[in-house]
């Protein structure tokens, strides 16, 4: 118990990981399991760019695939995290980022990044062999991981947003504005938290995360050819956030562009 796992798992590992939509209350419910998780970062001394992870998915993934951060330019908001289904041999060098405790009760990657820099879990044996024991007896796997954030992503607020036709997700720095609608409702989940100690400090670089979900008010459906919208951005007949026409010149709309450019 207590191993740190950098190996590729099964795609069954990573799809049976439950998905951002049904995770939205679990970081309340589980409040104490969460602060406990966080009090040992702050026991063990842990760097600022490791956190606990509100374990989820977006997609599943097939066969033969692995879930990479890669970063995309989107200027002028410079590098933009991108998260989408590679192969292994596609993806090149890539680091463990986004740890579960698996059924071994080891510290399992089940995504990885391209950039490298990012805290290396193995040099921090006591902290690995307590987190995974407290996750264990917590019975809490399928619920708190751990991330370690690195690149762009190391250093402010972020939103995650959908990209379903790549079954991918990016990331958009939190204090750009998203489009308005009154055909739009959004919730956002956190989905990472650093120590206690870095939070009631009210550190300057403390990092958020969340994700945000959109809703189509179903009474005033205006998807193309009628379809339903799905959540996230698309591009038939121009890009869209949920069913919303994005503007050109718009924070959103840059990136989505860099994006689509970028498939």
């Amino acid at each position: 118990m207590g191993v740190v796992n950098n190996t590729h798992p099964p795609v069954s590992l990573y799809n049976q990981i439950p998905f951002i939509h049904d995770m939205e209350h679990v970081a309340e419910t589980y409040a104490d399991d969460l602060n406990h998780l966080r009090n040992l970062l702050d026991t063990h001394d842990m760097p600022m760019s490791v956190c606990i992870k509100l374990l989820h998915i977006h997609f599943h993934l097939n066969k033969g695939e692995i879930l990479a951060v890669h970063e995309l330019y989107a200027p002028p908001y410079g590098k933009i995290p991108f998260l989408e289904p590679m192969t292994p041999d596609a993806a090149g060098k890539v680091y463990g980022c986004n740890y579960i405790v698996d059924d071994s009760g080891d510290l399992q990657a089940f995504e990885y990044t391209t950039i490298e820099g990012g805290a290396d879990l193995a040099a921090y044996p006591a902290f690995v062999a307590e987190f995974c024991a407290a996750v264990v007896q917590r019975g809490v796997q399928n619920k708190f991981g751990l991330a370690i954030n690195s690149g762009a992503a190391e250093h402010g607020s972020w939103m995650e947003l959908d990209f379903p036709e790549r079954r991918a997700t990016f990331l958009l720095p939190s204090h750009l504005p998203l489009p308005q609608s009154d055909r739009l409702v959004s919730r956002t989940t956190k989905t990472k938290f650093p120590s206690l100690k870095t939070e009631r400090d009210g550190n300057k670089d403390l990092k958020t995360h969340v994700h945000v979900e959109h809703s189509y008010q179903r009474s005033r459906r205006i998807g193309v050819d009628d379809e339903e919208p799905v959540d996230g951005v698309t591009t038939k007949n121009g890009l869209h956030l949920t069913g919303v026409p994005l503007q050109p010149g718009t924070a959103l709309y840059t990136v989505a562009s860099a994006i689509s450019a970028a498939a």
